[in-house]
């Protein structure tokens, strides 16, 4: 009986400890992930000229009146 409950806790304890490490693995990709996303935006601003015609909205009310 005693041999059992300590198997549990240590079972327990493992399980705990390797969810955690999961879960901070994922946190921490995803504040890397984001700071290199931040990075590739600041950098691309610099090569951005902005020549091109505006944005038009598809509606079939423009479609109907072209016609």
């Amino acid at each position: 009986m005693y041999l059992s409950a300590v198997l549990l806790f240590v079972t327990i304890g493992a399980w705990s400890l390797f969810t955690v490490g999961v879960l901070m693995g994922m946190e921490s990709l995803s504040a890397f992930l984001h700071a290199l996303r931040l990075h590739w935006v600041e950098f691309m601003n610099k090569f951005y000229d902005g020549d091109g015609y505006p944005f038009r909205p598809f509606s079939f009310l423009a479609l109907g009146a072209e016609e």
